[in-house]
């Protein structure tokens, strides 16, 4: 797996892989990465304690935030979820899916990141499972070396 020296070069490889291998270009200008303790990203995020380890914001916009339990800079599954993220981020820069309704936006949207996520995962082995149009896990104990 690659080494990156921060994380904003990591993001330059992320949305380099994203360019190249979608319709997708490059967001009009850099996302910004906030790092976010669990309880504070749920209540930003849901409301509510909840699972979450990524959320992109409708405002502020160019913001992603991210749990402090993930490392994209040494983990695949974890980069992928960087990943995710940014897609929403270019998605929302271009407008794509805006000529529908929000709630079918937001699903287009997820769909599409999630099937681009993915792609991204089987290149390193993994992938991610989803079920009722998120990112799932599952409910087991037992070590999984193929799903994220």
């Amino acid at each position: 797996m690659e080494k990156f020296e921060n994380i904003s070069e990591l993001i330059l490889a992320l949305l380099l892989w994203i360019t190249s291998n979608t319709d997708y270009k490059n967001p009009s200008q850099m996302p910004n990465i906030e790092f976010l303790e669990q309880e504070k990203l749920s209540e930003i995020a849901c409301g509510r304690d909840c699972e979450i380890l990524a959320y992109t914001p409708i405002k502020p916009k160019y913001t992603i935030y991210l749990s402090t339990h993930l490392d994209p800079m040494t983990d695949v599954c974890h980069r992928g979820i960087l990943l995710h993220e940014l897609i929403h981020i270019v998605q929302d820069d271009q407008n794509i899916f805006s000529e529908y309704e929000q709630k079918t936006k937001k699903h287009l949207r997820e769909m599409d990141a999630l099937v681009k996520h993915n792609i991204y995962l089987s290149q390193y082995g993994k992938k991610i499972l989803y079920s009722n149009g998120f990112a799932a896990k599952f409910k087991t104990e037992q070590k999984n070396t193929l799903y994220c």
